[in-house]
């Protein structure tokens, strides 16, 4: 049965999260593909403070309305809120957010 975080009170239900504009890169060393689709490629990462290892899904951005390659701003934004609001252990939870000119990166649960 999933969770969903509206049914969690006012205090505890996850914020819009906050896309970081810093270089992933400066945080998290990147390693090997792990898997790719039509606009994303999901890489190993660790994150260099830590030590943890995570999955990096960097995200084609769509560069113009018009464009038909890449995602929209918002079809990235609501995959931010879905997995943010869905607490369940089948689903990999987001660690983090950063977005550069062409990419945002969704630092998710290894």
């Amino acid at each position: 049965c999933f969770q969903i975080a509206s049914s969690l009170s006012i205090n505890e239900r996850p914020r819009m999260a906050f896309f970081k504009q810093q270089k992933v890169e400066d945080i998290y060393e990147i390693g090997e593909e792990l898997g790719s689709g039509q606009f994303a490629i999901v890489r190993k990462c660790r994150e260099k403070s830590t030590g943890l290892e995570y999955a990096a899904k960097f995200i084609k951005k769509r560069q113009s309305r018009a464009s038909r390659r890449g995602v929209s701003r918002e079809e990235i934004e609501r995959e931010v809120t879905i997995l943010q609001q869905i607490l369940h252990a089948n689903i990999v939870k987001l660690h983090d957010i950063y977005e550069n000119k062409t990419d945002v990166v969704l630092i998710l649960e290894l």
